[in-house]
């Protein structure tokens, strides 16, 4: 009887002295799952592959009432390419910066560029629907942007292969259109008049000489 109660106590001695070494590792579970870091960089904006790496193109978007430049990484230099930026529209970092577009999402594509530089765009009927002023703006946008091309001169827009009226600062025009239909809606940069500087006092005509003239 003894030697069985002997056996309990030492048993009971064991068991007490592994709860106590596990106790001291410090070792306990976690209260929930915790994700495990994987080290892959932050994904790139939805819809927006990575193009860090393509030609450089001016895209114009909105700011107000006016057409507002933003710089652009393209995957090739092609009308078709720089069409595709603008009907994307702004990023989310562009968008909270007061940039938008007037662009509704019924561009077709870009048919083709003729040897005269001129650039078919494809738009459905749907375009003319673009209300108040932003159909010149949307237009503009378009047009602004595939001129900064340099195979682009002025830009064609049709439905179903006709041409279509479009708004300009004149008027509605049918015809192939190009940045100088779009005055009134410029960025500020492009319209302000290049700074003039004056010669020192005291300065010869020969150190002056090969300037321009004084408009």
């Amino acid at each position: 009887m003894r030697s069985g109660a002997a056996k309990r106590s030492l048993l009971a001695l064991l068991a007490a002295l592994l709860v106590a070494l596990v106790s001291s590792c410090g070792v306990r579970a976690q209260d929930a799952a915790e994700a495990a870091p994987t080290g892959a960089p932050p994904a790139a904006e939805m819809g927006r592959p990575d193009q860090s790496s393509g030609p450089r193109l001016t895209v114009f978007f909105v700011r107000g009432a006016d057409l507002a430049p933003v710089d652009r990484r393209i995957g090739a230099s092609s009308p078709a390419a720089a069409l595709a930026q603008v009907v994307d529209g702004p990023t989310r970092s562009e968008a909270a910066d007061g940039i938008r577009t007037a662009l509704a999402p019924e561009v077709v594509g870009v048919e083709a560029v003729g040897p005269d530089g001129t650039a078919t765009v494809a738009v459905s009927r749907g375009f003319a629907g673009i209300t108040g002023g932003n159909q010149l703006l949307a237009v503009a946008q378009i047009v602004w942007t595939l001129t900064a091309l340099p195979t682009v001169e002025d830009v064609q827009f049709t439905v179903e292969g006709i041409p279509v009226e479009v708004p300009t600062d004149a008027g509605l025009s049918s015809g192939p259109v190009d940045r100088g239909d779009f005055r009134s809606v410029a960025p500020a940069e492009s319209t302000a008049a290049p700074p003039t500087t004056s010669p020192p006092p005291g300065a010869t005509s020969s150190s002056t000489e090969g300037s321009p003239a004084p408009r």
